[in-house]
């Protein structure tokens, strides 16, 4: 069976400038991929020439097996590439009422107010048919743009940011309803994010854009448990990105911190000879305990369930945080670190 999509060796240019190079990249059908990358990373230019927006400089785009688009004489225009796409501003008609946003897109006459109010209704916001966009909260707006999405029966559903603009707790219903779509509909889905929680929530494999280029195409799971950069490390939750001193030996690394030297299995490959490195490691990884690290507890915060400690370590310009059971006294503690969990990315600036 062909993919839902595939990209090709893709080349994005804007105002004369590469903003995206060579980036190659396959759905498979009934599979949400998330697209991160930072501000500027070129994520949204590349979601506009898959949605027929812009052309590409180079490269080919496929959609259910068909060339949409191959930068030169093959163009298929957004209308016919049976796409649906949720905007980070909503996009909704100002002028038209919840219901004729989504009936407009229905191809089918017959019974397309009908076939809207369904929609509406699936997305809990059918009592607003007869209201104007404006008249509704963000949250509602966004289920009206993913209710009109879906109208059109789509190939393939693309989000650019969608929940970027919305506060915390309907972000989180909307992440498990859309979700929750996916895996009953089977339906495709590309959806552009920097936020990880998009990722944890959405994603059964994540995308990264860095530098215009595509670093990584893994499950959350296998990013967390090996990022391939600093980037990829913040995405997939783990904590740190402290600066320490570094240097090879053999096949280990070694690293200081506060004061000690601690050899991590198989580090020097990841240093790649830098004599500073950016340290990352998954909660539990650093803990508390009456013997190890020297360090000096400077306060302690609750969050999510546990308390997160502050430590200072001679060495280090940055705190590093610590998850604990309570909060420990302020003053001289000792670090536990688990050597084999931690993760090393050379620094140079």
């Amino acid at each position: 069976m062909s993919a839902a999509l595939a990209i090709d060796g893709v080349a994005v240019q804007r105002g004369g400038r590469l903003v995206v190079e060579e980036a190659s990249l396959g759905l498979a059908h009934g599979e949400c991929v998330v697209l991160a990358g930072e501000s500027g990373s070129g994520k949204t230019s590349l979601l506009r020439v898959i949605g027929g927006l812009d052309r590409p400089a180079r490269g080919t785009i496929r959609i259910g097996g068909a060339v949409v688009d191959d930068a030169a004489a093959t163009f298929i225009r957004p209308e016919s590439r049976g796409l649906g796409m949720v905007f980070q501003d909503f996009a909704l008609w100002p002028h038209l009422s919840v219901l004729e946003n989504v009936a407009v897109v229905i191809r089918d006459r017959a019974g397309r107010d009908r076939k809207a109010l369904a929609l509406l209704d699936r997305f809990g916001v059918a009592s607003c048919a007869g209201r104007l966009p404006a008249t509704l909260s963000g949250g509602q707006q966004q289920r009206v743009g993913l209710a009109r999405a879906l109208a059109a029966a789509p190939r393939l559903l693309m989000l650019d940011e969608p929940f970027s603009s919305l506060d915390v707790e309907t972000r989180e219903t909307l992440r498990t309803e859309l979700r929750a779509l996916i895996v009953e509909s089977g339906l495709s889905a590309l959806c552009i994010s920097h936020d990880p929680a998009d990722i944890a929530r959405l994603a059964d494999r994540v995308a990264v854009l860095e530098d215009r280029r595509l670093t990584a195409c893994t499950t959350p799971d296998a990013m967390f448990a090996r990022p391939a950069t600093p980037y990829a490390a913040r995405l997939a939750g783990l904590c740190g990105g402290v600066r320490v001193p570094a240097r090879g030996e053999g096949s280990d690394a070694a690293i200081a911190l506060g004061g000690a030297q601690l050899a991590i299995p198989g580090g020097a490959a990841r240093l790649a000879g830098a004599a500073q490195a950016l340290l990352f490691w998954p909660r539990g990884a650093l803990s508390l305990a009456a013997e190890g690290v020297p360090a000096t507890c400077i306060g302690a915060h609750f969050e999510a369930g546990h308390w997160q400690a502050l430590l200072r370590l001679d060495g280090l310009a940055a705190p590093v945080p610590v998850q604990c059971a309570a909060p420990p006294p302020r003053g001289a503690v000792a670090l536990r670190v688990a050597a084999d969990r931690l993760h090393l990315f050379p620094f140079s600036g």
